[in-house]
């Protein structure tokens, strides 16, 4: 699925993702740190399946796979997704800033830019499971406006690693 227009806020761009940014993305979702809370598993755990979906996400038809990028000058700062729900009616989103980036706002504004963007497209709610012991991210949420849904946990892909997760929800 793909976006017809970048999604343009303050600081940031959201683009559609292009194999050109996979070395980006998994320098960040297979890093021990940079990617700690995300289901993505570590380097080492990455079998042939979770390759072959690695290299065709720009391809994919079930979701959105975005870089959000400063808007000044094109450097790209991290990454997002949106997964339409069966039901039409609502989507779930992901997001990972490179840590470099950490803690100056950008996924604030680039989880601000997905609420707004999936009002215009008539979605009804948006979720977003998060860790819950990733404190950054439960309080952007709730900053933002999203309530817990329910509690459940995940499991990094392919590792014996689970963790507690909140969904948060956002009604609009």
């Amino acid at each position: 699925m793909k976006l017809d227009n970048k999604l343009i806020a303050e600081r940031i761009a959201i683009r559609n993702y292009e194999i050109q940014d996979k070395e980006f993305c998994t320098g960040m979702w297979y890093d021990k740190d940079n990617g700690k809370y995300l289901s993505d598993p570590t380097e080492e755990y990455v079998d042939e399946v979770f390759q072959n979906a690695v290299d065709t996400l720009q391809d994919s038809e079930d979701g959105f796979y975005f870089v959000i990028e400063d808007v000044s000058d094109g450097k790209r700062i991290g990454s997002c997704c949106a997964f339409p729900n069966d039901d039409g009616n609502s989507i779930d989103i992901g997001y990972c800033i490179n840590k470099k980036f950490w803690r100056n706002g950008y996924a604030t504004e680039a989880v601000g830019k997905l609420v707004e963007w999936a009002s215009q497209q008539a979605y009804k709610s948006i979720t977003a499971e998060v860790a819950k012991e990733n404190e950054a991210s439960c309080g952007l949420m709730k900053k933002l406006g999203f309530q817990v849904k329910e509690e459940t946990s995940f499991k990094k892909y392919h590792m014996d690693i689970t963790y507690d997760s909140y969904v948060f929800e956002y009604i609009i």
